[in-house]
């Protein structure tokens, strides 16, 4: 365990305006997608540059055995308190992850290598996080949370597709998650689909750029992403997914 760490915001403009904004649709759909020049100024691009460094160094993820996805995977803990424009974090210990909501998940305790400290701590990761965190905040009044920050990559090979939701479609667990793409590198497909619990219109979007992101209310929602085909011998989708549990 770590210190506790506080971060306030440089962009507090961007926050202060981007979050109303954001957990307000939130709150009235179960989600918002955001662009990369929608969260412009959030992270600078040498941090958003070092931060996704750390996909070069995950570990194949293993939880997968029987299920015809390649992907590899890290995971890290984080409790986050939200007071105002300031965020703590405090690096918790590595645990076993569980999805009993996804019965291909249910029963299953899967172990992953842990994101280190160092990248926990980051500033392009702290950045997201807060971000995020306030989202959260902002959407049901919660302010202190459990959060699991997954960092994912998808790997799309000639003949065998990438499948960044072998679950299909799901509902994660959690009170909120926040997807933010890292890179996208000789692939095509990925379009991410999301039905609204009230029976609207589904929406369709597709997570092009780096910071290109989805927040989603957990709770309102169901979603699930469309396999990634190789333009060549390989390629690539690297995903930063961080999901929201109140501490108990």
């Amino acid at each position: 365990m770590t210190d506790i760490i506080s971060s306030t915001p440089t962009t507090g403009q961007q926050l202060r305006d981007g979050v109303p904004t954001f957990s307000e649709q939130v709150r009235r759909t179960g989600f918002v997608v955001m662009r990369k020049q929608e969260l412009a100024g959030l992270i600078s691009d040498a941090d958003l540059e070092e931060l996704r460094g750390a996909w070069e160094n995950l570990p194949v993820d293993t939880q997968v055995d029987g299920v015809d996805v390649y992907r590899e995977r890290r995971y890290g803990r984080l409790r986050v308190d939200v007071d105002g424009d300031t965020v703590t974090f405090e690096v918790l210990p590595n645990a076993v992850f569980r999805q009993d909501s996804i019965p291909l998940w249910q029963g299953k305790d899967r172990v992953f290598e842990p994101v280190a400290e160092d990248v926990l701590l980051s500033a392009g990761l702290r950045a997201l996080v807060g971000f995020d965190a306030r989202m959260a905040t902002a959407v049901n009044g919660n302010t202190s949370w459990k959060v699991g920050v997954h960092l994912v990559r998808v790997v799309a090979r000639a003949g065998a597709d990438g499948l960044p939701t072998p679950e299909g479609r799901h509902r994660d667990g959690h009170s909120c998650v926040g997807l933010h793409l890292m890179r996208r590198d000789g692939v095509t497909g990925g379009l991410s689909t999301v039905h609204p619990n009230d029976g609207s219109d589904i929406v369709q979007t597709t997570l092009l750029q780096p910071l290109d992101s989805i927040f989603f209310d957990d709770n309102m929602i169901t979603h699930e992403v469309s396999p990634t085909v190789s333009e060549g011998a390989s390629g690539v989708r690297d995903m930063l997914q961080i999901d929201f549990n109140p501490v108990t």
